[in-house]
């Protein structure tokens, strides 16, 4: 199933296959979250200087591509170590939505206000990066 809507074309970046399978079992293992891929469109970077990686994710309607590199000019672009980024899968989704007022999410907001993570687009595209949230969260 998952293995025709998730294409990893940076196969030069290990950093890619760690989240190809994160979509790809999630969106396995929690069918609910297959709605929100399927209405997805858009482009995400994510820029990783700790490994210094980085891949682009294109998004269009249950279909994800994986490229090499930050490609064009993303709508979200997000920026941090891969640890952190990793981690991002640990948020809460109640009623929908992102939870941020339990340990995980507080951890992302303060990541946020001390600039650990950089997310550039995200008062721009606040859709997108809800539907990002909620098919790379495991919970």
């Amino acid at each position: 199933m998952a293995d025709t809507i998730v294409e990893n074309r940076a196969d030069e970046v290990p950093f890619s296959y760690v989240i190809a399978e994160l979509l790809t079992s999630n969106l396995q293992q929690k069918p609910n979250k297959m709605k929100t891929f399927q209405n997805m469109y858009g482009v995400v970077g994510l820029n990783l200087p700790d490994i210094e990686a980085a891949i682009t994710l294109i998004f269009a309607g249950g279909r994800v591509r994986i490229d090499p590199g930050i490609v064009g000019k993303p709508d979200l672009t997000i920026i941090s170590s891969s640890e952190k980024i990793i981690s991002l899968n640990a948020i809460n989704i109640k009623f929908g939505l992102p939870y941020y007022f339990d340990e995980a999410g507080m951890n992302v907001l303060k990541q946020l206000a001390s600039g650990e993570l950089k997310i550039k687009g995200m008062f721009f595209h606040p859709i997108l990066l809800t539907r990002l949230t909620k098919i790379m969260s495991v919970m």
